[in-house]
């Protein structure tokens, strides 16, 4: 004798067909989300390299602006601070390292993502006291990753549409006092001046 199917038995083929679609969303929902997730991990591996090459547009941008600067620029406007924030301020070469970077007026995000820049409230180059500059070691042309190699005595110069000021790195000191240091030498004659180190703040 066959047996007739009881009432109960539709619905369970029911809810057996709605687990299965369930199970199937649940694993679609994964399978995005993974996908989802490896998008992201590879985003941030490439991101320092296009801030490089965003960088490296930006320098080449940054050095005809300043090759312009040193025809059209009056010394009374660089030194009343009147260089806008992410505009060429000074070049920066340090021969032990290779470096040769356009330096920025500012250190907002938008200016260094040029790669360096300069602290608004510092001295110029060339004038007395610390004149600070903030550049990044991973990423955004990574102008600063070499650091670690100067040694003392190692030559810093900085370029201005009106001089070229010759800095050295000093040896290790125990912090207190701030040593001053050699001034910095330019082609012109002038009085020596007493300055100190030229701070650099990578990231």
């Amino acid at each position: 004798m066959t047996q007739a199917p009881g009432p109960g038995r539709p619905a369970g083929r029911q809810l057996g067909q709605v687990g299965q679609v369930g199970r199937r969303a649940v694993a679609t929902a994964l399978l995005l989300l993974s996908g989802a997730m490896l998008a992201g991990a590879g985003w941030l591996g490439l991101y320092p390299f296009y801030t490089n090459v965003r960088a490296d547009r930006k320098q080449a941008q940054l050095l005809e602006e300043f090759t312009r600067t040193q025809t059209t620029a009056t010394p009374a406007a660089y030194k009343a601070g009147q260089v806008k924030e992410g505009s060429a301020l000074t070049r920066l070469q340090i021969p032990r390292i290779g470096l040769d970077t356009v330096v920025v007026e500012g250190t907002n995000a938008t200016a260094l993502a040029a790669g360096a820049g300069h602290y608004r409230d510092t001295p110029l180059p060339g004038e007395p006291g610390n004149m600070a500059i903030a550049g990044h070691r991973t990423m955004n042309g990574h102008p600063f990753n070499r650091l670690d190699e100067l040694k003392a005595g190692d030559n810093i110069i900085l370029i201005t549409p009106f001089g070229r000021y010759t800095y050295q790195v000093l040896p290790p000191f125990d912090g207190t006092p701030i040593p001053g240091s050699r001034p910095p030498t330019t082609g012109a004659s002038f009085p020596r001046q007493k300055s100190f180190p030229r701070q650099k703040t990578p990231c």
